[in-house]
């Protein structure tokens, strides 16, 4: 499947950029993030020269174009168009949904895949492998890393245009390319989007991962005060000794840390990230069936699959009207509905029109019509935001209980969502004594914009704690004091027990950046040509065996021994905990052959 190349040089007339971003390959010259959303994406990047004088100087596409009521947005939805035939990209974002809507007014759906939100199959499935198939709103299926991929290629071939319009000439070696995920993502889901970027054409040495709730952190460590509502004379997250709470609220996901600012350029996590599936698609799913209340599901089933482009206007109408509503002011909120479509269906499945399944439903009095354009009372708008809310402020608190030894003050806002002011009123009443902090201008783009700081500078962020214990699978002498008798097997030198879990790293702890755990593993058979390395993590507080209750298998993978002979060998397994991602090299000691392995690929 072509995923859009990044193989293109671009030129430039100005002779000092010239010479400024010529160079030999060897350096990096950009910086370009990618912020792959739930709802959202879209890409940000900067110049090595710009970030060394001004490191706010960071550009963004804010000319995504909607098509049809040509609203200029700072993000493109995150969906993709990919030919049925022959499995080639089409289109991406707006484009892709406006292309899908005239696929299904000329009946050709059949021919093409449309995918639409797809990220947040990343965080409620746990079998994430290459091998996994994903489907789009019709059904249909594909190999997800494809998909993914596609759209990463997508991203990236629209910022090299971008880049390439602005007359900048760059190698494809001379950008490092971030991406953003979840940081409370499983380790599986990381690497499985480091593997979708590969393939995808970005290179694996200018590839890094970032947080999305990091990122944000570190972008508003270089705001100014007057730059953040809610900011108070004589106080900055910026501070040294400062301590605060993160909260990415974004399409999908409530994303949430704590970080403590112990010195210049040093930022340290208080706890584990962590956080839910109570996003703004919360909401939106809340709006729907609101209408499927109204008009039944089979009637915005059809208007979804019949009426594409009018179901997509709807959507995108919500999506302004949520993230702007005032919850202090107007009495009614008004917002355009696709009316002759609603009325058709009503007539077609409840034989009544439109307005009259309004007044025979349980929102007859809070909801009125004015040709094309639905009033609802604002007590009801803000109803659709109430399990959100109220997911939002239990996760907050279930953050603040594992804050150890500390009063958080001061909670800063991030991510689309984060501009809903219904959502900042029901935090600011949850949590009254709290300093509630929210980048001034376009919180949306707080991630992308840290990501290309993180890019230039990795180490801000100097440790975090872990979410979970981490070890493998042993085959102990079996001991009866503690040892479970229905995992007794036979085994050379007495009876074993199967299925021990053997801890190497523990939940909930504070690791250095790039600390490392080495862990030796042997052969038992002679002679064996390889070494089976298991990997397993728990969130529990305790797990005995690899089959407990919550503890699952990483990833499994086969070390190969050169040239096996009776002698023992051994092999050293070094874990990499401390970065946004778990790195496992492997190394056979007798030849010092070493190789990195993708662990979360391998079922």
């Amino acid at each position: 499947m072509a995923t859009g190349g990044t193989d293109n040089g671009m030129a430039t007339d100005d002779p000092e950029l010239d010479m400024a971003t010529s160079g030999t390959g060897s350096d990096i010259l950009m910086v370009a993030a990618i912020d792959f959303g739930t709802t959202y994406s879209g890409y940000a990047y900067s110049l090595k020269g710009e970030y060394e004088k001004d490191k706010l100087n960071i550009h963004a596409n804010q000319s995504w174009n909607s098509g049809g009521k040509s609203l200029m947005s700072l993000k493109t939805p995150t969906c993709i168009l990919i030919n049925k035939e022959n499995k080639e990209f089409e289109s991406f974002g707006y484009e892709a949904e406006n292309a899908y809507a005239d696929i299904v007014i000329e009946n050709e759906a059949d021919n093409y895949y449309f995918f639409d939100r797809f990220k947040m199959m990343l965080y409620t499935r746990e079998d994430i492998s290459t091998n996994m198939e994903i489907e789009d709103v019709r059904g249909n299926s594909l190999p997800a890393i494809d998909v993914f991929a596609a759209a990463i290629g997508a991203l990236t071939q629209h910022m090299m245009d971008h880049v390439e319009r602005q007359r900048i000439n760059l190698q494809p070696n001379e950008i490092k390319w971030v991406l953003t995920v979840p940081a409370m993502w499983t380790d599986k889901a990381k690497e499985f989007m480091r593997e979708c970027a590969e393939k995808a054409k970005i290179r694996k040495d200018r590839l890094v991962i970032a947080l999305e709730p990091e990122a944000a952190s570190i972008y508003c460590q270089h705001l100014p005060p007057d730059k953040m509502t809610g900011a108070i004379e004589g106080f900055s997250i910026a501070d040294d000794g400062s301590k605060y709470l993160v909260i990415d609220i974004g399409g999908g996901t409530v994303d949430i840390t704590a970080h403590h600012k112990v010195g210049k350029d040093d930022l340290q996590e208080l706890c584990s990230a962590s956080g839910g599936a109570c996003g703004g698609t919360t909401v939106d799913r809340e709006f729907l069936n609101l209408f499927e209340n109204i008009v039944q599901v089979r009637a915005m089933e059809t208007l979804a699959r019949e009426s594409t482009a009018s179901y997509l206007d709807l959507l995108r109408e919500f999506e302004t009207v949520k993230r702007t509503v005032i919850t202090s002011k107007r009495p009614k909120i008004n917002f355009t509905i696709p009316f002759t479509d609603l009325n058709a269906l009503c007539e077609r499945f409840l034989e009544k029109t439109f307005e009259n399944a309004v007044k025979d439903s349980e929102y007859s009095g809070q909801i009125s019509l004015v040709g094309d354009k639905m009033r609802m009372d604002r007590d009801l708008m803000k109803s659709l935001f109430d399990t959100a809310c109220t997911n939002i402020v239990q996760e907050i608190r279930n953050v603040l209980q594992r804050v150890p030894t500390t009063t958080l003050k001061t909670f800063l806002l991030v991510g689309g969502f984060s501009e809903c002011s219904i959502i900042q009123d029901a935090i600011k009443q949850a949590f009254p004594d709290v300093q509630i902090l929210i980048p001034r201008e376009d919180p949306g783009l707080a991630v992308v914009k840290g990501a290309v700081l993180f890019g230039h500078k990795p180490d801000f962020i100097t440790s975090r704690i872990t979410r979970c214990k981490y070890g493998r699978r042993i085959r102990p002498i079996f001991d009866e004091s503690k040892h479970d008798p229905d995992k007794r097997v036979g085994g050379d030198g007495g009876d074993r027990c199967r299925d021990v879990f053997e801890e190497f790293m523990g939940k909930d702890r504070k690791v250095q950046i790039d600390e490392v755990v080495k862990v030796e593993y042997h052969t038992v058979m002679n002679p064996q040509s390889s070494v089976s390395v298991a990997i397993y993590y728990t969130y529990e507080d305790h797990a005995d065996y690899v089959d407990d209750k919550g503890c699952k298998k990483l990833g499994e993978f086969s070390v190969p021994i050169p040239d096996p002979t009776e002698e023992r060998r051994y092999v050293d397994v070094e874990f990499k905990f401390g970065g946004t991602y778990l790195e496992v090299t492997a190394t056979e000691r007798k030849t010092g052959e070493r190789i990195q392995y993708n662990y979360s690929l391998v079922n």
